[in-house]
């Protein structure tokens, strides 16, 4: 019986520290991580609306509430909107992927990038690479945007089109109007 008592108390302790620790590095790596994707959205702003100055984030209610879409983002270039940047997400097999699409004013795609993605390696997350993500460029958004899928890898790249069909949809929608 003290065999057990004892065994228990260690383990008490043990996943106590740990516990303490994993929260510790947390609290110390939050700030970091959240500047790392600010960064990376800022990246991915300036690489798909090339000609804008500066950018807002839209957060009206009728578009953050469609499915799918995440963030909104407009480009300003002269305090005139030059183009949008929609983060959109569709669902992959791994889990969601999240993308940026560029659109600029007369409704082209300018680019899509892969902002964060859990596809299983060498296979489904191919969908990063720019041989893929380029054959959405020039694509229209009133016109079907979606391209043809990777070979063993449907699901994921599926969920790019995915993606990409409901940021054309909300611009063709809500925002060319703007």
């Amino acid at each position: 019986m003290r065999d057990i008592i004892k065994m228990s108390l260690i383990l008490l302790i043990i996943t106590s520290v740990s516990g303490m620790i994993l929260g510790f590095t947390n609290s110390m790596t939050e700030g970091i991580i959240l500047e790392r994707s600010l960064e990376e959205i800022a990246s991915s702003l300036e690489t798909l609306i090339t000609d804008a100055d500066e950018f807002e984030m839209l957060d009206d209610e009728e578009i953050i509430s469609r499915e799918r879409i995440k963030e909104v983002y407009a480009g300003y270039e002269n305090g005139s909107i030059v183009g949008f940047a929609v983060k959109s997400f569709g669902q992959g097999y791994g889990g969601e992927v999240e993308v940026m699409v560029g659109i600029i004013g007369d409704g082209t795609i300018s680019g899509v990038r892969v902002m964060s993605q859990s596809e299983t390696p060498g296979l489904g997350d191919k969908i990063t690479e720019e041989s893929f993500l380029e054959n959405y460029q020039g694509k229209i958004t009133s016109e079907d945007v979606a391209i043809d899928t990777i070979g063993g890898a449907t699901v994921s790249s599926k969920a790019v089109n995915d993606a990409v069909e409901a940021a054309a949809s909300l611009f063709e929608d809500i925002l060319k109007n703007r």
